[in-house]
């Protein structure tokens, strides 16, 4: 694999969640990220490979997909693919979080959240895989 690209392999079981944040600070190291930009998207691969698992696959164990990572300048481009059913978060409709508690249907927070602190996001169904790139440029190291 080139330099500043990492590929891991995940289960299908929520005890990968705290690997892919390990992953995540340890990939994203020389470029000294600041706590914002490196709990942002330790937050954002949470969120989506949570939902990988719980929705996509249902919680089922014995499934694997990937998550890959790469670095170009301060730009993290994290790449998850999996084979669960087709399924395009960013499809959703946006959540109104001023509306008030009541009134909002159920779902949809974390897509919003993943939106929120991501530069771009971007789906696509190739191969029978769905495939969710999301970028998110990271500031420059504190003098």
């Amino acid at each position: 694999m080139a330099p500043g690209v990492q590929l891991l392999t995940l289960t299908s079981s929520l005890a990968e969640i705290p690997r892919v944040a390990d992953a995540v600070e340890a990939f994203c190291a020389p470029l000294e990220p600041g706590p914002r930009d490196l709990h942002a998207l330790q937050l954002v691969l949470e969120e989506v490979v949570t939902n990988v698992i719980t929705h996509g696959y249902g919680g089922r164990l014995g499934h694997a997909f990937t998550l890959e990572l790469r670095i170009e300048g301060r730009r993290v481009t994290a790449v998850l693919s999996d084979d669960a059913p087709a399924f395009d978060p960013l499809a959703r409709a946006e959540v109104d979080v001023h509306a008030p508690l009541a009134e909002r249907g159920i779902g949809g927070l974390g897509v919003h959240l993943v939106k929120k602190l991501v530069d771009s996001a971007a789906y696509e169904r190739r191969d029978g895989s769905n495939v969710l790139t999301l970028s998110r440029t990271f500031a420059p190291p504190a003098p």
